[in-house]
C-alpha cells in the first residue's frame, strides 16, 4: 500500500510514470470463473462500473464485454459466475471478486458478435441470501453489528464511530443484512447523528460511521479541493499540456446542481419542527415531545437557511406550529438495554426524531452531480471535499468568479467508478445540509481564503 505522501502528490519521481496522468489505470485483468472454467476476458471489455454508497453496506457493479466466441453459450454465462477484477490506479491496486447475479442487455452487434452485460454483486450478498440465524444479543449497537457481520458474513467491520445506544434484541430466523438494517434504523452515532454501514472500492472492508463524523473529520484546510480548471498547462516555457499533470489528479470536469433547498419536503416531513408521540406498549404509556431542529439537532454549517424561517408570520422556533406529527413505538423491554450507556435512546425521547431530521436535511438541501478524474484516496463515499462552484457571471480577465454560497464543504454520498475506453472517471453525488457565506456584490473569489 502506498504511503500517505504518495496520495498527496503522486510524484512521478516516486512512482510509475503511467500513474501520473489523469484518467489512467493500468494492468487490468478480468476473469470469469465458473465451476469448471476460468476465462480471461480482459481484451473483450467494453466497460466496467462499480458503485459505492453510504446507504449500501456492500459494493455493486456491472461489466459489459464483447462476446465473439460464443462464451455466453459455451461456458455458459447464466448468472452464477464469479468475476475477478484487478487494476492499478495511481499506484494503488484494486483486487475484487464479485458474483454475477444476472445477465442482461444481450445485444447483437456486427455479424455474429454480441454485447453482454453482467450485473455484479459483492459475494457477501450471496452469503446473506442463504444465512438464517436465531440469536439474542445484548450490548452496544455497534458491537452487535460487528458480531453479526463477522460471524455470518465472514468480515470484520471498521467501527469508526461508536454507537450511542445499547440493546437487548432477539432475531428469530433473521438474515444478517436485514438484522443490521433493523439496528441501524433504531440507533445512531454517539454524536446523535444518523449511522451508516458502507464500503469503499479503495478500502479493506465495511465501515461503520456517523454522519457527524463524516462532516467534521477533516478541517477546512485539509479538504481535497474540487475545482474546474480551464487550462492544465502551468508551464509557460513549453507547450507540454501534461507537463505537470500529477497536480491535477482528481480534477473536476463538470457538474450540475440538481437540487437546491427543497423547503416543502423539509417542512412536511417534520425535519425542521415536529410533534412526536412516543408510545410504550409495555406499560401503556405515552409522551408528547416537541422538536425544533435548531434547539435539538443543530447542523454544522455556519449559514443555516432555515434558522429564522417563518410561516404566516410565526417563527418555527416559537413552538406554536406543529407542521408534522410522528408516532413512535418504543419498547425498552423488548429492544433496548438500560444502564449500558448513558446515551441510550431511552433517556433521549427525541433521539429518532433528531436522526430523521439530520438525514432529511442532508438529502433535501444542495445536491450536486459531479464528473471527476479518479482519485483513490480523496474521492470516496463518506468523505468530504471542498467543492468550488463557479458564479453565474462573466469574470473579468484573469479572474474566476466563485459562488461562495454553494461552494465549500460537501459530503460525497455516492461514487460511481467508470472504466471505459481506456479511461477511468468518477461520477460523484455531493450533498450538504447548509450553505456557505454569500459573497457581496462585486466581490470575487480572489478575496476568498477557503471554504466557509
Amino acid at each position: 500500500m502506498p504511503s500517505q505522501d504518495k496520495y498527496e502528490g503522486y510524484s512521478t519521481e516516486s512512482g510509475d510514470m503511467r500513474d501520473s496522468t489523469q484518467k489512467t489505470y493500468r494492468d487490468l485483468e478480468v476473469n470469469i470463473i465458473t465451476r469448471t472454467d476460468r476465462v480471461d476476458i480482459t481484451a473483450l471489455i467494453i466497460e466496467i462500473g462499480f458503485s459505492e454508497d453510504i446507504n449500501s453496506p456492500y459494493l455493486v457493479g456491472r461489466l459489459t464485454f464483447v462476446d465473439n466466441s460464443a462464451l455466453a453459450t459455451t461456458l455458459p454465462i447464466i448468472g452464477q459466475e464469479s468475476v475477478e477484477i484487478k487494476f492499478i490506479r495511481a499506484g494503488v491496486e484494486v483486487e475484487k471478486t464479485f458474483s454475477c447475479t444476472n445477465v442482461v442487455n444481450i445485444t447483437k452487434m456486427v455479424g455474429e458478435v454480441a454485447g453482454i452485460e453482467m450485473e455484479l454483486e459483492s459475494t457477501k450478498i450471496l452469503t446473506n441470501s442463504v444465512s438464517v440465524f436465531s440469536k439474542s444479543y445484548s450490548g452496544l449497537a455497534s458491537d452487535i453489528i460487528q458480531k453479526i457481520h463477522t460471524n455470518y458474513l465472514g468480515e470484520a467491520v471498521d467501527i469508526q464511530s461508536p454507537s450511542s445506544s445499547a440493546h437487548n434484541i432477539v432475531f428469530p430466523f433473521g438474515r444478517p443484512y436485514p438484522a443490521i438494517r433493523k439496528i441501524l434504523s433504531s440507533t445512531f452515532g454517539s454524536d446523535g447523528t444518523p449511522y451508516y454501514l458502507f464500503e469503499n472500492l479503495f478500502g479493506d472492508g465495511p465501515i461503520l460511521k456517523s454522519l457527524g463524523d463524516m462532516l467534521i473529520e477533516e478541517t477546512d484546510e485539509k479538504l481535497f479541493e474540487l475545482k474546474k480548471h480551464l487550462n492544465y498547462n502551468k508551464d509557460t516555457t513549453t507547450g507540454q499540456g501534461s507537463r505537470l499533470s500529477p497536480d491535477t489528479i482528481g480534477a473536476l470536469y463538470g457538474y450540475s446542481i440538481e437540487q437546491n433547498a427543497d423547503t416543502l419536503a423539509l417542512l412536511t416531513s417534520g425535519a425542521l419542527a415536529n410533534n412526536t408521540i412516543r408510545i410504550n406498549p409495555a406499560n401503556k404509556h405515552y409522551t408528547e415531545n416537541n422538536f425544533y431542529y435548531e434547539d435539538h439537532a443543530a447542523g454544522y454549517s455556519p449559514l443555516d437557511p432555515y434558522q429564522k424561517y417563518e410561516v404566516n408570520d410565526t417563527k418555527l422556533s416559537a413552538g406554536i406550529l406543529k407542521p408534522s406529527l410522528d408516532v413512535e413505538f418504543h419498547n425498552p423491554i423488548a429492544f433496548e438495554s438500560e444502564g449500558v450507556t448513558e446515551l441510550n435512546t431511552q433517556s433521549d425521547v427525541l433521539a429518532k426524531t433528531k436522526k430523521k431530521s439530520f438525514s432529511r436535511r442532508i438529502n433535501n438541501m444542495v445536491i450536486i452531480r459531479a464528473t471527476t478524474d479518479s482519485h483513490p484516496e480523496k474521492l470516496k463515499a463518506g468523505t468530504c471535499v471542498n467543492m468550488r462552484v463557479l458564479a453565474n457571471a462573466p469574470p473579468m480577465e484573469g479572474e474566476q468568479l466563485e459562488d461562495l454560497l454553494n461552494s465549500g464543504r460537501h459530503l460525497i454520498t455516492s461514487v460511481d467508478h467508470i472504466l471505459r475506453g481506456g479511461e477511468y472517471t468518477m461520477e460523484l453525488t455531493l450533498a450538504r445540509e447548509g450553505l456557505s457565506q454569500p459573497a457581496k456584490i462585486g466581490k470575487t473569489a480572489a478575496s476568498s481564503s477557503g471554504p466557509r
